[in-house]
């Protein structure tokens, strides 16, 4: 079984452009992109945690699975609240 993931920062959402097999592969990916990141909550649809944004001040990502869920939701709102 494969799931489709996101990556939500404060600055933009990216969609994996392929399904994995799970939360922790999206993780892995946001650690490439992103640097390190200690992560805070770990669920079974996301994964919340900061980082050292550009300018070396803590900024929040989160892993979150695509697939319609409370936790996308909940996401979804306040990345948006953020814009």
């Amino acid at each position: 079984m494969t799931i489709n993931t996101a990556i939500i920062t404060a600055n933009a959402m990216t969609s994996l452009d392929h399904p994995v097999d799970c939360l922790v592969d999206t993780m892995i990916e946001a650690q490439r992109l992103l640097s390190q990141i200690n992560w805070n909550t770990i669920t079974s649809n996301r994964a919340r945690g900061t980082y050292r944004s550009p300018d070396g001040t803590p900024a929040s990502v989160t892993v979150v699975d695509t697939q319609p869920s409370p936790d996308l939701l909940a996401e979804i709102q306040t990345w948006m609240a953020r814009s």
